[in-house]
């Protein structure tokens, strides 16, 4: 994909980029900005016009989402390992709960079905 491309791309996705970084922790988008700081450093030292704009569009959506997170007070969203350590405690919780159950002691007293008389009658038969 050519820069002309990607920046065009990262212009017209502006508001979705900016909406979905803002769900990211601070400290994730600070190192984000970071980054975007030292490859604009080296796409100047190596004179790359195409690059500086990309990275420009980047840098100004990064900061345009740190301030719209502040603004609105967006939570950071959950990563996917936190979400996977709630699915397993949640499925640990149920399996416990199950082996309860399983475990409990029967109270009710099993009764075996009463054999009439007439039954015993024909079971001496056999």
């Amino acid at each position: 994909m050519s820069n002309h491309t990607r920046i065009q791309e990262a212009i017209d996705k502006a508001e979705a980029n900016v909406n979905y970084l803002a769900a990211l922790p601070d400290a994730v988008l600070s190192e984000k900005l970071n980054t975007v700081h030292l490859q604009m450093e080296l796409a100047e030292q190596k004179r790359n016009t195409n690059s500086l704009e990309l990275l420009e569009a980047w840098r100004s959506q990064i900061i345009e989402a740190r301030i719209y997170k502040a603004e609105n007070n967006i939570p950071d969203a959950p990563n996917e390992i936190e979400l996977a350590i709630a699915n397993i405690e949640t499925i640990v919780a149920k399996t416990e709960k199950r082996q309860e159950i399983f475990t409990e002691p029967i109270k009710e007293k099993i009764h075996k079905p009463k054999i009439k008389k007439e039954d015993r009658d024909q079971m001496s038969l056999f």
